[in-house]
């Protein structure tokens, strides 16, 4: 499974992980952590933490992915319509999610399959 991730201001990475433990079902297997550049302590701390590996794209990387939610907030704030469902489904090279976008506390959260075709996503992970 591939997490995509967004945060607001001041959240922190045992914040991260508290949101995740919520979506994630016993059986899955976390491969990384994905979000926006602009949060790349964060993803590599929450990585870390997991013992996982940590990708982040570009508003713009991230602007191209059609999600099935979008917020004008986070556009004007980070420059991409969707952040944890958007990276989520790049990093994890599929367009479906297995956990629609999620918000705890400050943290968005989005699950998706790894689609081990050989794309661009995977390549950027693994």
């Amino acid at each position: 499974m591939v997490v995509g991730i967004g945060a607001r201001a001041g959240v922190d990475a045992a914040d991260v992980v508290a949101a995740i433990s919520t979506v994630l079902q016993p059986d899955w297997h976390v491969e990384a952590i994905a979000s926006i550049d602009r949060k790349a302590e964060l993803v590599a701390a929450v990585a870390s933490s997991m013992g996982v590996r940590g990708v982040t794209y570009s508003a713009s990387e991230l602007s191209t992915v059609v999600t099935p939610t979008v917020s004008v907030r986070v556009l004007r704030a980070v420059g991409s319509a969707s952040v944890a469902e958007a990276a989520a489904l790049l990093a994890g090279r599929s367009t479906e999610l297995a956990v629609p976008r999620f918000g705890l506390d400050g943290v968005t959260v989005a699950v998706v399959a790894l689609c081990l075709d050989g794309g661009p996503g995977v390549r950027a992970i693994l």
